[in-house]
């Protein structure tokens, strides 16, 4: 079972709730509330309590979404009385401006109620203070008609500390570009012009609040920059990274592939003569914090994985043999999840409770007259003994059949061979531990989740070794 607190935190979405609820209830496995009342799909009040429950749960949440917003909406338009300028609703502010914190009173409990405001940043880095730095990035490179790598290659060369890694990438750059953030450099307050999954939202949703704190720039400069800018992305040649979509048809990004020099991932990356993995550094930085970038050919780093997990498979053909090695790795991951070696020790430590006791008793035989502190030290050892006891109350680990296991492992080929790119990724997650670029050796280095068995195997210099691959 799936044992929650009450069904709101199982899901908020009607829909969604009990289509997944229900997928669980036909593979046996039940969804309990600790604090909502007990319902029987079965029954038709059962069928009705479900659907007002899932519903009251919906509508509790849009009602807090909606009263959030609204306060948000009320907080950005809202000046402080002492500075002037507006409050704001918290995330990283632009690139040339700090959060300054600022406390205004106090709430019902006598907490301090914390408010804040952006202010220019004067922190001094290469003789420039950061909001110079800033301004002349945007209106004499950006507005001149700079493009993305440009702006990186400049404040990389300046050595400006990036926003959140150790450099700039083109990334960063096209997101301080955005339409909304230009606004916000010419003093405007901006809330809402995105979604919670990052998309832009139509302008005429926006919250737009004029002089909300300190101009960077004028309106006349946002223009330029914004024309500037609309003119570059007619002609930009920005790579384009195929690897970050969980449907995308390359197949070891995502975190899976990395560069060994640098710590990296590896991203998809198509060129004229093919396609390619190649470290994120590259790209988005020019190679900055790493070096001569690699290009390892997507389709034979995949191949070579793909053999290797065929090889793995046939070492798994035994049913009986493949299924203990399976089982093995479940009790291993079940005795580490409710603390197997805490039970061990539990059972050594009622063991000498019990001696303890079969002392005090022989000593109430043998003629011990102080009753009150025997009866005192019985009853806190009897305690101790229970409540280590109900420690040891653990189910034994799952266990699965042959059957069950080999249905797996076909499963897994036929995925591989013919299974959807998500699929196909989910299980290369599952069976291949890391794939390494070492970019000085121009080698790919592939280590794989192997099983324990296998494991012995391979220390006898008969198993499955990790495969090396040479570009």
């Amino acid at each position: 079972m799936i044992l929650v607190h009450d069904l709101s935190r199982f899901s908020r979405d009607s829909v969604g709730a009990k289509m997944l609820v229900r997928q669980l209830r036909g593979q046996g496995i039940k969804v309990v509330s600790l604090n909502d009342p007990e319902i029987d799909p079965e029954s038709v009040a059962g069928v009705y309590m479900e659907a007002i429950t899932y519903a009251k749960n919906e509508a509790y949440s849009r009602e807090v979404a909606f009263h959030t917003r609204k306060g948000c909406r009320a907080n950005v338009q809202a000046r402080d009385a002492e500075t002037g300028w507006c409050y704001k609703n918290g995330g990283q502010p632009p690139w040339g401006y700090r959060s300054l914190r600022l406390e205004r009173g106090q709430d019902k409990r006598g907490r301090p109620i914390i408010k804040s405001v952006w202010v220019l940043d004067n922190t001094v880095i290469g003789g420039r203070r950061a909001h110079e730095w800033a301004r002349h990035c945007l209106v004499e490179l950006a507005a001149a008609g700079a493009s993305l790598a440009e702006l990186r290659d400049f404040c990389n060369r300046a050595s400006i500390p990036a926003r959140r890694k150790s450099f700039w990438g083109i990334s960063t750059w096209n997101a301080i570009l955005q339409p909304s953030v230009i606004l916000q450099f010419c003093g405007y307050g901006v809330w809402n012009a995105r979604t919670k999954e990052g998309r832009e939202r139509p302008q005429s949703e926006w919250v737009i609040v004029p002089n909300a704190h300190p101009a960077l720039i004028t309106e006349d400069e946002a223009r330029a920059i914004m024309g500037a800018r609309r003119r570059a992305q007619a002609t930009a040649t920005i790579p384009t990274n195929r690897g970050r979509s969980q449907t995308s048809r390359y197949l070891l990004s995502g975190g899976v592939f990395k560069c060994q020099r640098c710590g990296s991932n590896m991203i998809g990356f198509r060129t004229s003569s093919g396609e390619y993995y190649i470290c994120g550094s590259q790209p988005y930085r020019k190679g900055k914090g790493c070096g001569p970038g690699v290009y390892v050919p997507r389709r034979a780093v995949e191949a070579e994985v793909c053999r290797g997990l065929s090889e793995l498979l046939s070492l798994c053909a035994n049913p009986d043999g493949f299924t203990r090695q399976v089982n093995t790795e479940l009790r291993h991951i079940w005795e580490e999840s409710t603390g197997f070696a805490d039970r061990a020790k539990a059972h050594t430590e009622i063991e000498r409770i019990e001696a303890k006791i079969g002392n005090i008793r022989r000593a109430v035989e043998d003629g011990l007259a102080d009753a009150s502190w025997t009866n005192a030290r019985l009853r806190e050892l009897m305690a101790e003994r229970e409540r280590l006891a109900v420690s040891l109350d653990v189910s034994e680990p799952p266990q699965l059949d042959s059957k069950t296991v080999m249905a797996y492992r076909r499963q897994t080929e036929k995925v591989m061979e013919s299974g959807q790119p998500a699929e196909r990724k989910r299980l290369m997650r599952a069976w291949v531990q890391d794939v390494k670029l070492e970019p000085e050796n121009l080698e790919v280095k592939i280590s794989y989740r192997l099983p324990e068995g296998v494991m012995k195997s391979v220390v006898a210099g008969a198993g499955f070794e990790p495969a090396t691959f040479g570009l």
